[in-house]
């Protein structure tokens, strides 16, 4: 019988358990001259076992393969019996059987023929099944294979867009382990699944850069405040292609100050000035100025005051005597908007007070302080509205209110009049009615509180 190696034959075993049976397919052809062109495959009976044979006729080789009963590779002679593949596993064989192989090589290269493998055999008796990816070439059946899928490439996709739009980039393309895709412990596809080459594109512009800044200058100026400056180029790179020129100034510059070209010094003083005052005591100053010489930008300022101050003194000042007193009104029945004139002067030192027109004309200027007494008549309701005027604007205004007896009301105010200013007193309304006797004055009064 030829080796196992190159012989087209099926061998499947029958093992009954309590809980699974795994039978033998075989081919099953008769009297062919190549295996290889079987393609019948028959199911073996329990206690059966795939048989293969050669014989020849008129030269040529006939091959006949199929199933038959078990028992023909014992050997009786010792007491052997068969094995799990139709041999005794004990005593050698020294008879033809139709099992597995030929008495040299029983059972030898299990399931590897070099085409078809076709031999089922439960996988923990002979380990076959143990090596999977070898066991789905050999007894893909047997071993439950049947569905296990070895991964195959698909097909590459396009060249992806070069990576860059200048100077040298790159272009990738992919495929995928899906034609088809590995299932039930296959193998993934082996290989890479993405490649790269290398995409030229025209050289790229080239974008100007600023060289490293120069040394400062020297200042500008000795002394003072003056100007630094330091340059640089667009020169690291220059641009080129059309590339961007550098982006800032090529030129800085800074204040520099060496230091001050002058510090001040004081002119000589000036004269005095008059006496602030013509009498008593008063004050007078003189002055100098930071000029000999002016300071410098950075130059100190001179130290010290540029006026000194003295005391003067002057003859004794006296005070001009400025008084008035003056009473009885013309008319008692007041009228809106008049001047109230007391036609009766008592005193009128320094001439100011005019008893026709009620109004006083200062003959030095200074403070001066007026007042004014007025006697109202009682019963009903007698409201007097007055205003005190200086040189036409009103100073001070009010009311005097009597509702039951005849009573007096006074009003004063202090107010400042240059040499000639005038000052008077008026009614604000039509209402009020005055009240005058030899123990009841009307007055009006004033008198210079200070030059």
């Amino acid at each position: 019988m030829p080796r196992i190696s190159w012989i087209k034959l099926v061998v499947a075993i029958c093992i009954s358990t309590l809980t699974s049976t795994d039978c033998l397919e075989c081919y099953s052809c008769t009297n062919i001259e190549d295996v290889d062109n079987c393609r019948n495959t028959t199911q073996c009976q329990l206690g059966q076992a795939c048989f293969f044979k050669l014989k020849h006729v008129a030269q040529t080789a006939m091959y006949t393969l199929g199933c038959r009963d078990n028992q023909y590779c014992m050997n009786p002679a010792v007491g052997g019996s068969a094995g799990l593949v139709g041999r005794d596993i004990h005593a050698r064989q020294i008879h033809d059987c139709f099992e597995c192989c030929n008495t040299e090589n029983c059972n030898k290269h299990l399931c590897e023929h070099p085409k078809r493998k076709i031999v089922r055999v439960k996988r923990h008796i002979f380990n076959i099944c143990n090596d999977t990816h070898h066991a789905k070439t050999e007894c893909p059946k047997f071993c439950g294979l049947c569905t296990l899928v070895d991964g195959n490439w698909a097909t590459w996709s396009s060249w992806s867009q070069c990576d860059v739009t200048c100077d040298n980039g790159t272009q990738v393309r992919k495929r995928s382990c899906t034609n088809p895709a590995p299932a039930d412990g296959g193998l993934d596809c082996a290989g890479d699944s993405m490649q790269s080459k290398v995409c030229v594109k025209q050289l790229c512009p080239v974008h100007g850069g600023w060289s490293k800044w120069s040394h400062w200058e020297s200042c500008s100026v000795t002394c003072d405040i003056g100007i630094q400056r330091r340059h640089r180029n667009c020169s690291n790179p220059y641009p080129a292609r059309f590339g961007d020129h550098c982006f800032g100034e090529s030129m800085d510059d800074k204040i520099c100050t060496p230091g001050p070209c002058a510090n001040g010094g004081w002119s000589n003083w000036g004269s005095w000035s008059t006496c602030s005052v013509t009498c008593d005591d008063g004050f007078k100053s003189r002055s100098r100025t930071c000029t000999n010489p002016r300071p410098s930008v950075k130059g100190k300022l001179c130290d010290g005051n540029t006026i000194d101050v003295a005391g003067c003194k002057n003859e004794s000042c006296q005070i001009p005597l400025v008084t008035f007193q003056s009473k009885d009104i013309n008319d008692l029945n007041l009228h809106a908007n008049t001047v109230l004139v007391f036609r009766t002067t008592t005193m009128n030192i320094g001439n100011g007070y005019d008893n026709t027109t009620g109004i006083f004309t200062a003959p030095v200027s200074g403070l001066y302080s007026f007042s004014i007494q007025l006697g109202l008549v009682g019963g009903g309701s007698n409201v007097v509205n007055y205003s005190f005027v200086a040189d036409g604007k009103e100073m001070k205004n009010g009311l005097f209110v009597d509702h039951d007896y005849t009573k007096t009301y006074s009003a004063n105010t202090v107010t400042y009049l240059s040499k000639g200013g005038r000052f008077w007193i008026k009614t604000k309304s039509l209402s009020g009615r005055l009240y005058q006797a030899s123990n009841v004055w009307n007055t009006f009064s004033g008198f210079l509180l200070h030059t």
